[in-house]
C-alpha cells in the first residue's frame, strides 16, 4: 500500500470518530429532508455492490488498529448522473457515485471530494467495488460501511463531463458536491432508504479546498436541505494566492519536488488554456507548452503526464529549476501575486480561509506535508479564530508523525494510531 493510500485510510478511520458525536443519537431521530432540487436528478444506475464479507475482508487490513465495527450489510454502488452549472452559469449534465448500504442509513449523508487527479478513469463514478485502494474504495470501507450513504462528485470535466477540469478552482467545483446532496437522496429514496437530515462535509487535498467552499456556500443558502451537521476539510489548498504559490516557486531541494510542481503548475495552466483561453506559451516556454499541450490532450493517468513533464524538463535541461521551463512573465507574476494575470487573478478569487465559519468544523493536515503545504490549514484556523470562531465551533488536528507524506510509500505502523484515534474521539465527544 502507498503512503498515500494509507494517510486517506488513517484519515478516514480517524474522521468517523469525529462523525460519531454528531450521530449517537440519530438512529431515532424520524425528520425527513423535503424533496429540495432533487429534479436535478437526470438518471442512475447500479455499478455493482459489495458484500458485507467483502468490506469486512478489506478493512482489516486496510485500517488495522483503527477498524471500527464491521459491516453489517452490504453497500450497493449507484451512478448518478445529475444537472449542475459549469463556471460560465451554462447548465451541465454531471456525474458522481452513491454508495449506499442495502437496507439502512441511520448516520445520514457524507459529501466526500476527492484528491488531484486528471485521470477520469480514477472518478468516482467509474468505480465498481473492485480492490484498488483507491480514494473513493477507502471512502467507501470507512462512511458506507459504518452506516454513512456515501455521495462523492467527479467534478467538473472528469467523469462524464466532457470539459475540462477547472482546477484548482474550488468555487467552481463546490458547485458539483452541493447539487449532489439532494439527488443522492432522492435515489436512496427509490430505492427503500429515507434518509435523515445529517449532511456531512469533508474531503481530501484538492478535495479538501472543495468541501471548505461547500460549506461556506451552504452556510449562504436557506433550507433544511443545505444545513450541515459538521465538515472535517483535509489537508486542502486553501490559501491558493499566498501560501500555494509561495510553495509552487519555492526552490525544491530535488527532482522530485521539482517535478511535482511543475505538475500541479502545468494542470492549472492548461485548465486555463482550456477553460479561459490563455495561451500556454505566455506561461511555458515552447517546448514545455508544447508538451503540456499533448500530455493533456488525451485522457492519461497521472503518473503519464508527469513522466512526460519530466522527460521535456530533463530534455530541456531544466537542473529541478521552474525559471528553466516557465517564461519569465509568469515567473514574475507568481512571485509578485500580480492579479492582472488571469491565473493569478483566478487562485486569488478561490481563496477560502478569510471567514468565519458557523458549522461545527475540524481542519485536519499533516506537519511534514510536502505537496499541499501545512500552511494553508494553519492560516485557515488562524484567520477563523482572529473573525471569532471558538474552539467549541473550529478546532484543528495535526498529524506530527513524520513518517507520514502525502504520497510516499511505507508500511503500515498501525500501532501508532488508535492511541490518536481513542485522544480523538474523547476530544470530539460530547
Amino acid at each position: 500500500m502507498t503512503r498515500k493510500k494509507f494517510i486517506y485510510s488513517f484519515l478516514l478511520s480517524f474522521l468517523l470518530l469525529f462523525l460519531s458525536a454528531y450521530t449517537v443519537s440519530v438512529a431515532a431521530q424520524t425528520n425527513k429532508l423535503p424533496a429540495g432540487n432533487a429534479n436535478n436528478l437526470v438518471s442512475y444506475g447500479r455499478n455493482g455492490a459489495m458484500s458485507a464479507g467483502h468490506l469486512n475482508q478489506r478493512i482489516k487490513p486496510v485500517f488495522g488498529q483503527t477498524a471500527l465495527n464491521p459491516a453489517l450489510e452490504a453497500v450497493n454502488l449507484y451512478k448518478i448522473n445529475y444537472r449542475s452549472q459549469n463556471a460560465k452559469g451554462k447548465s451541465v449534465v454531471l456525474s458522481g457515485l452513491l454508495a449506499l448500504p442495502k437496507t439502512n442509513a441511520p448516520k445520514g449523508l457524507v459529501i466526500f471530494n476527492h484528491g488531484t487527479t486528471a485521470d477520469r478513469n480514477l472518478s468516482p463514478s467509474r468505480y465498481k467495488g473492485n480492490v484498488d485502494s483507491s480514494e473513493t474504495e477507502l471512502a467507501i470501507l470507512a462512511f458506507a460501511s459504518g452506516g454513512y450513504a456515501v455521495a462523492m462528485p467527479d467534478y467538473l470535466g472528469l467523469g462524464d463531463e466532457k470539459g475540462f477540469h477547472p482546477y484548482p478552482l474550488g468555487s467552481v467545483n463546490s458547485r458539483s458536491a452541493i447539487d449532489l446532496i439532494s439527488p443522492a437522496r432522492k435515489v436512496a429514496a427509490q430505492n427503500g432508504i429515507e434518509l435523515n437530515s445529517n449532511l456531512f462535509i469533508t474531503g481530501y487535498s484538492e478535495g479538501g479546498a472543495v468541501a471548505m467552499w461547500t460549506v461556506y456556500e451552504l452556510e449562504n443558502r436557506s433550507g433544511k436541505d443545505y444545513q450541515i451537521t459538521a465538515a472535517a476539510p483535509m489537508s486542502g489548498s486553501y490559501d491558493l494566492s499566498g501560501t500555494t504559490r509561495n510553495w509552487l516557486i519555492a526552490s525544491p531541494t530535488d527532482q522530485a519536488g521539482f517535478v511535482i510542481r511543475l505538475y500541479l503548475l502545468s494542470y492549472i495552466a492548461y485548465s486555463s488554456h482550456k477553460n479561459q483561453g490563455v495561451k500556454l506559451t505566455d506561461y511555458f516556454k515552447p517546448s514545455m507548452a508544447f508538451t503540456i499541450s499533448q500530455a493533456y490532450k488525451t485522457n492519461r493517468s497521472d503518473e503519464a503526464i508527469i513522466k512526460r513533464l519530466a522527460l521535456a524538463a530533463t530534455l530541456m535541461r531544466a537542473k529541478n529549476s521552474l525559471e528553466n521551463v516557465l517564461t519569465g512573465r509568469f515567473m514574475d507574476a507568481l512571485r509578485t501575486s500580480d492579479t492582472n494575470d488571469p491565473v493569478i487573478r483566478e487562485l486569488k478569487n478561490n481563496d477560502i480561509y478569510d471567514w468565519l465559519p458557523q458549522t461545527d468544523m475540524l481542519l485536519i493536515n499533516l506537519e511534514e506535508d510536502k505537496i499541499v503545504d501545512p500552511g494553508n490549514t494553519d492560516k485557515a484556523f488562524e484567520t477563523m479564530k482572529k473573525r471569532g470562531s471558538s474552539r467549541d465551533k473550529l478546532d484543528q488536528f495535526i498529524i506530527k508523525d513524520k513518517n507520514f507524506t502525502h504520497t510516499t510509500v511505507f508500511h503500515r505502523l498501525t500501532h501508532l494510531f488508535a492511541g490518536k484515534c481513542l485522544f480523538f474521539f474523547r476530544f470530539t465527544a460530547d
